[in-house]
């Protein structure tokens, strides 16, 4: 390519919304002729997020296995992938929502090695609401000390949801914000309406501020200790007659919500696709059952499956347990057949490479 590639990361814990914002963004930039590629992360394969964005009919590449700061060398080859195979002109990614310290790890490597290839941009970490107000008053939960590094690090802070807030809860927020940071650069969308994403992304991509501007201590046994709080689950189960998956939806979706509430389980994020031949049908729990949401998609498939990724304070063997009989409770009705299911613990997360100091571009 004779052009760079706009590179943009949005960061932020699970549940922030950060698919549904590059899925957004992405479908707005098609319509005006851009090619868009994007990259996911996690620490399992078998994504709902690499699924869910692929419905924009954008080529979407997976980095699995490890976060992108600890498998670089993975994230460049996915940034090269979609550079050579799709003519990327810009390229959107995820990071995994449990982690932290992205300006030392991601974006000062990314300058230093990748200036000639990459217009990199600010570095966004999209806020929860509801998390964000719980990191401002107290942070001493390893779990929330990784929030408030997400924020304390970002170049660009993006507070997600504002159609749940009302105006002067809003104003109040984002002046606690911005105080508590020191950062002036706090901006508020709704995914949802899509109110702000026009004018978060334009800012983003105009801005000559410069990238990656900050880097700060970060603790990694309370990070690690953190991200060992959430039991990982990732499973796929093909399912063998499309019946009724509105319904079966519906109810899978509010049977994990009341599950976790009775046994008072912290829900970083559970998602899942119940995708049939013409259409699929994404569910997302980002906390108590009446965060619960169902969308359809609109989106083809051979196969008809079940993909389910759990995020939730529990030991990885009690999500299967609970996954496998909730499973079990809905689709038996229709038949189906496990055929991967991966948990674990995160392990302590050990980055590619750190700076100390902010590379100058």
């Amino acid at each position: 390519m004779s052009n760079k590639t706009d590179l943009i990361l949005v960061g932020g814990f699970l549940g922030a919304g950060k698919t549904s914002l590059l899925w957004e963004v992405a479908k707005r930039l098609n319509l005006k002729g851009r090619k868009v590629g994007l990259i996911t992360n996690d620490q399992a394969s078998e994504l709902v997020d690499t699924s869910f964005l692929e419905t924009n009919n954008d080529i979407v590449e997976e980095v699995s296995g490890s976060c992108f700061c600890c498998n670089f060398g993975g994230f460049a080859e996915a940034i090269a992938h979609l550079q050579e195979a799709n003519n990327s002109d810009i390229i959107l990614a995820e990071p995994v929502g449990s982690c932290t310290d992205l300006s030392a790890t991601i974006m000062q490597p990314l300058k230093e090695k990748y200036s000639d290839k990459v217009n990199l941009k600010q570095l966004t970490a999209l806020a929860d609401p509801t998390r964000l107000r719980a990191v401002l008053k107290d942070y001493s939960n390893p779990g929330d000390y990784i929030i408030y590094k997400q924020f304390e690090e970002a170049d660009v802070i993006l507070i997600n949801k504002t159609d749940l807030l009302s105006e002067a809860e809003l104003s109040e927020l984002v002046e606690q914000t911005k105080k508590e940071f020191n950062n002036e650069n706090v901006l508020t969308a709704s995914v949802k309406t899509g109110e702000g994403l026009d004018e978060w992304f334009n800012y983003i991509v105009n801005s000559e501020k410069e990238v990656g501007r900050r880097i700060v201590e970060v603790d990694y046994d309370t990070y690690a200790d953190g991200e060992a709080l959430f039991g990982w689950l990732n499973g796929t189960y093909s399912v063998a007659k499309e019946e009724n998956f509105n319904e079966l939806a519906a109810a899978f979706l509010t049977n994990l919500g009341e599950r976790f509430d009775s046994q008072g389980l912290n829900v970083g994020h559970v998602k899942f696709l119940l995708q049939g031949k013409n259409e699929g049908i994404v569910g997302n729990i980002v906390g108590k059952k009446e965060t619960g949401s169902l969308r359809t998609l609109d989106s083809k498939s051979d196969d008809v499956y079940l993909t389910v990724n759990a995020r939730v304070e529990v030991h990885p063997d009690t999500l299967v347990e609970i996954i496998k009989e909730e499973v079990e409770r809905v689709f038996s009705a229709v038949g189906y057949k496990q055929e991967k299911l991966n948990a674990l613990i995160p392990g302590r997360p050990n980055p590619t490479f750190r700076y100390r100091e902010i590379v100058k571009l």
